[in-house]
C-alpha cells in the first residue's frame, strides 16, 4: 500500500478512552483536501450518503474549523496548502485531533520526495490516527473512526 516511511507510528492504544473523555459521544470533523488526486475525498463524501449514514454514529463533517473537534486531512500537503492547513488547525478549538487519511497524507504516497509536497502530514501537525489506503475504502475510514471513538 503506498506507505513508505522509516521508523514506527505511535499506536492507538488508549486513544479511544481519551477521545471519548474529551468529545463524548459525537465527533465533528473538518475535512481538508491538501493536494492529491481527490480519490480520498470521494470516499469520505460517500460516508455521508444514506448507504453509510455517518451521522448515525455521531460523526459529522462540518464546514467551519471553529465548529469542529478535529481535522481529517487527505492529500500529500502541497507547499501551497501548508499555510491554509496550519490556519485551519489553529482555528480548531482545543482539544483537537488530527486524522491522516490515505497514503499521501500518511507518507506523501506517490508524491513522496517531490519538492512541491511534504512527505506526510506528521511533518507538519501531530497526527492522532492514520487511515491507510490509496484510496482507503469508505469501510476502512469508518472503521478507523469508530475504533478511535471506542465504538468497536
Amino acid at each position: 500500500d503506498l506507505i513508505i516511511k522509516n521508523g514506527q507510528f505511535k499506536g492507538t492504544e488508549g486513544l479511544a478512552e481519551e477521545v471519548k473523555r474529551l468529545f463524548g459521544r459525537s465527533l465533528k470533523l473538518r475535512q481538508v483536501s491538501a493536494g492529491g488526486c481527490n480519490a480520498c475525498e470521494a470516499d469520505c463524501n460517500v460516508l455521508s450518503t444514506p448507504a453509510f449514514d455517518l451521522a448515525r454514529f455521531g460523526i459529522q463533517f462540518v464546514a467551519s474549523p471553529r465548529h469542529a473537534d478535529g481535522l481529517l486531512v487527505t492529500g500529500p500537503v502541497t507547499k501551497n496548502m501548508k499555510l491554509a492547513l496550519l490556519k485551519t488547525y489553529d482555528a480548531l478549538p482545543s482539544p483537537k485531533i488530527v486524522i491522516a487519511t490515505g497514503a499521501c497524507a500518511i507518507s506523501g504516497g506517490l508524491f513522496r520526495d517531490n519538492p512541491e509536497v511534504n512527505n506526510g502530514l506528521a511533518e507538519i501537525l501531530p497526527v492522532d490516527l492514520y487511515i491507510p489506503g490509496c484510496p482507503p475504502n469508505p469501510w476502512t475510514i469508518l472503521d478507523g473512526m469508530l475504533r478511535m471513538l471506542g465504538r468497536i
